[in-house]
């Protein structure tokens, strides 16, 4: 029997298009775990740019930025946003973290509503931790998190959501849960090169249902059109200390 062939989601980075057979697989779920300042939300701009410049619905939820402090974040890579949401291509969503029952209603009555009216064919999610830092029961704070996973499984689209790193495990999201109900998990790191006297930033893929994904861990730059991983030729080099 013929396998089905799975349609892809391009990250709008190439290089890491290349190591996911073409892209996410659609209608899939990929928390983006890194540490602050390793490029979390650039990384999820660019894959909404990337829907957007192609005339896809997107949907770009926060519980950091308001709507225009997202919009100039975006525009300093050249993406422009306000068009975008003039266009009703795109809706940046601010979920208040002060009012946690307003937001987990939203999540759980209204999001899928929105999901299904707009037809949104792109999410993302910045970030679970600053959500997932409201609950202090686990039991409480796995189910929220389960719940948001599963609205954005059943809307059809294909999402990220962003994670903070656990300070004291270079392989966790902060709370260790993100990433077991997600299909995919992309890790964004530092790497100190002692003898060189500077830092490398680092991505590796770690999990991504239904891909014969790469395992390399790979060097990449935040330049000012966004993430950029090293090719294959130029990586030998750049792990040495």
């Amino acid at each position: 029997m013929a396998e089905m062939s799975i349609e892809r989601v391009s990250s709008g980075i190439p290089e890491l298009d290349k190591k996911l057979e073409g892209g996410f697989p659609e209608n899939s779920t990929t928390a983006i775990i890194g540490a602050f300042g390793t490029g979390k939300s650039t990384f999820g701009m660019q894959f909404l740019n990337e829907g957007l410049r192609n005339s896809e619905h997107c949907i770009l939820i926060s519980l950091d930025d308001d709507e225009e402090t997202m919009i100039r974040t975006a525009s300093e890579f050249g993406w422009d946003f306000q068009r975008y949401v003039d266009e009703e291509l795109l809706i940046l969503l601010k979920l208040t973290a002060i009012d946690i029952k307003t937001s987990i209603l939203r999540i759980r009555s209204e999001l899928p509503r929105l999901f299904e009216m707009f037809g949104a064919k792109r999410c993302v999610f910045d970030s679970i931790t600053l959500f997932e830092m409201l609950f202090t029961g686990e039991n409480e704070r796995r189910l929220i998190v389960y719940d948001l996973v599963q609205v954005m499984r059943n809307s059809g689209a294909t999402s990220l959501i962003t994670s903070e790193l656990d300070s004291s495990n270079q392989h966790a999201s902060r709370f260790g849960m993100i990433e077991y109900v997600s299909d995919g998990v992309i890790f964004l790191n530092y790497r100190r090169r002692v003898r060189r006297k500077t830092i490398l930033l680092s991505i590796e893929i770690t999990k991504m249902r239904r891909t014969k994904h790469s395992r390399d861990i790979m060097a990449y730059e935040v330049h000012k059109d966004g993430i950029k991983i090293k090719t294959d030729d130029a990586q030998s080099d750049i792990f040495k200390h």
